[in-house]
């Protein structure tokens, strides 16, 4: 029953009641009661006692009405007060409004749906607030995180940069080159994350849109020469990559700039966040409508925790984690903007597989990410 129906009955019935009670009270008093105490009509006072008895009985219906239709919306008025003040906790009054087997008492049900609302509203927004929460705190760390990601290159920038400007030390051309490269790759990291941190902006602002320019390439070739690029990576030196294809020429359409992105962070974080000496194995395929991009480590895994949030945008798990809280979030809104999809199965001490699957698309055309 609706509670407009549910309300207006009880109304109903509650003054007809009222009605057939002031009568019976009002009969009572003077052909009973008065008689009983040989109180008659004409004796001093009859007329005021009568209207005592009047008002005595309006008193009573009036705050049997008040409890009844009153104290449950003073109960909910109470709980929405304490949840526009941010607490989200039972109201105190909630056992009068609940029996013992948490079902609600009989003139609090006129509101139940209110009530079962208003609860409901409590729960999201007690959940809401230990979600908002608990993303401060993993956005703080991320924000911790970055900083020291953008601290640790820029440190080995300004200790090599000092040690060239030393007047008091003739460096030799090979020692001075040396120092230059560094500088020079320290200088591409920042590059790279400032690269990050400009996507995920695009991505996420809602007046922003990031366009994919879809070409047709020979994902084989492109592929290939990342796997060299990496390679030639001097954090790569002492990590086994290889790639394994079957065919020559897969000629596919995708953003050449944004897909180097993607798989670029896949497996910069596969060295990064594993020991050396493990073996990095791309495995490319062709398979009906769809290309796949494996890219499988023999390294140290990750728990079900963090394969549960590496996608979070402020995610940075442990510092042996995959990830950085930045790039893998990165990674999926790219792979998902070419239509594709991303899947990562890992087992702790065992490795890591993730699938990248990217549809074969006909023409050239642009989306919006």
């Amino acid at each position: 029953m609706k509670i407009k129906v549910r309300l207006s009955l009880h109304f109903i019935i509650g003054l007809l009641l009222w009605i057939l009670g002031m009568g019976l009270t009002i009969m009572l008093t003077i052909e009973v009661i008065f008689p009983f105490i040989n109180f008659k009509e004409g004796d001093k006072g009859y007329d005021a006692l009568v209207l005592m008895a009047f008002l005595l009985n309006i008193t009573a219906c009036s705050t049997f009405f008040a409890w009844y239709f009153g104290s449950p919306l003073w109960f909910i008025m109470t709980w929405i007060q304490q949840l526009t003040l941010g607490n989200y906790i039972d109201p105190p009054q909630k056992e009068k409004a609940f029996t013992k087997k948490g079902t609600l008492r009989k003139h609090y049900q006129l509101y139940k749906e209110v009530i079962f609302n208003i609860f409901s509203l409590s729960e999201h927004l007690k959940q809401a607030e230990q979600d908002r929460e608990k993303m401060e705190e993993i956005k703080k760390d991320w924000i911790a995180g970055i900083s020291h990601d953008l601290k640790t290159p820029l440190t080995y920038i300004t200790g090599y940069s000092s040690l060239l400007l030393n007047q008091d030390y003739s460096w030799t051309e090979n020692e001075r080159l040396t120092y230059i490269k560094e500088i020079a790759q320290k200088g591409e990291q920042i590059e790279s994350l400032i690269e990050d941190l400009t996507l995920s902006f695009q991505m996420n602002h809602i007046k922003t849109s990031l366009p994919i320019t879809l070409k047709r390439e020979n994902i084989v070739e492109f592929t290939k020469s990342l796997i060299a690029d990496i390679g030639n990576d001097p954090r790569a030196f002492e990590y086994n990559l290889s790639f394994e294809c079957s065919e020559p020429f897969i000629d596919i359409s995708f953003d050449v700039r944004l897909m180097y992105r993607a798989l670029q962070n896949l497996l910069t974080n596969a060295i990064l966040h594993n020991p050396p000496g493990t073996n990095i194995d791309v495995l490319l395929k062709k398979q009906a409508n769809i290309v796949t991009i494996s890219i499988s480590d023999d390294g140290i895994g990750m728990n079900q925790h963090t394969l549960d949030n590496i996608f979070q945008k402020y995610y940075r798990g442990t510092s042996t984690d995959m990830g950085t809280g930045l790039g893998m979030g990165i990674v999926k809104n790219l792979i998902h903007g070419h239509g594709g999809q991303i899947k990562i199965t890992s087992e702790v001490s065992k490795g890591t597989i993730i699938h990248v699957t990217l549809p074969l698309q006909e023409s050239e055309k642009q989306l919006i990410l």
